[in-house]
């Protein structure tokens, strides 16, 4: 789970996944068209599962993970917020020989306006090497477990970005794209974990866990905004919280 950078959310994994910073850098270059740059680092653990069952009934488990760090006023004084949020993900009993892989660090969903265009993610890592991220937009839906399909609101499209094979530790992300003009706009990320099992291959919502985009908290970014707090993993200042999905895995 990488690419804090990517929006509305900025999340670090600890079994699966990445550290982020509570405040993503936001710039407005030029006039029309405008060109977005958005950019945070993330510490980044990978985490993955892959095989073939070996017995009738074997059932396939991984455990995503999530950690906001947040910095909040208490009465006190300045203090640090850690919330961890856990995805459990296992399959149904399969058959032996069903194959599977899956990866916490999957795409990252972004849904931005349908302007947006020559949208590019990059990742830098902490001696200066920059990997470019793959990303597919425009698109209007994804294949979701059993059939369902996430589709995207009204005026607005979806940015996939992969995560190949980032090196374990600290990376900056940045998310570049261009809008026909400066103004606010809304912006939303989903964190996915990607599953292929059996001939099932398609994108579990983690971070938010949702079906649809109603659903999804949405980011608003100023034009002459310079910065952007990331929204915490849940309200108030519980530390954890978790949640258990079952898996598609079709013959």
């Amino acid at each position: 789970m990488i690419l804090a950078t990517l929006a509305a959310v900025g999340l670090l994994v600890l079994a699966a996944g990445c550290s982020f910073e509570s405040q993503i850098a936001v710039q407005f270059l030029g006039g029309a068209p405008v060109v977005v740059k958005q950019s945070t680092k993330v510490d980044v653990t990978p985490q993955r599962v892959r095989g073939t069952t070996t017995r009738a009934g074997q059932v396939v488990r991984i455990d995503c993970s999530i950690t906001g760090i947040y910095d909040v006023d208490d009465p006190t004084g300045p203090a640090v917020l850690v919330q961890l949020y856990v995805v459990h993900l296992r399959t149904r009993p399969l058959p032996r020989g069903t194959p599977y892989q899956l990866d916490c660090a999957g795409p990252v969903i972004v849904e931005l306006p349908t302007d947006a265009s020559d949208i590019q993610a990059t990742a830098t890592d902490a001696s200066g090497l920059q990997a470019t991220l793959p990303v597919q937009a425009p698109l209007s839906s994804i294949a979701l477990a059993f059939g369902k399909r996430l589709r995207a609101e009204q005026g607005m499209q979806f940015a996939v970005v992969a995560q190949p094979s980032l090196s374990t530790g600290a990376h900056t992300a940045e998310l570049t794209f261009s809008l026909s003009e400066a103004r606010t706009f809304r912006q939303k990320v989903i964190y996915t974990a990607l599953v292929s099992c059996g001939h099932s291959k398609y994108l579990q919502p983690i971070r938010p866990l949702v079906t649809t985009m109603r659903r999804a908290r949405a980011l608003t970014l100023q034009a002459n905004a310079t910065s952007v707090s990331i929204p915490h993993l849940f309200g108030g200042i519980r530390a954890y919280g978790q949640a258990t999905r079952t898996l598609s895995c079709a013959r």
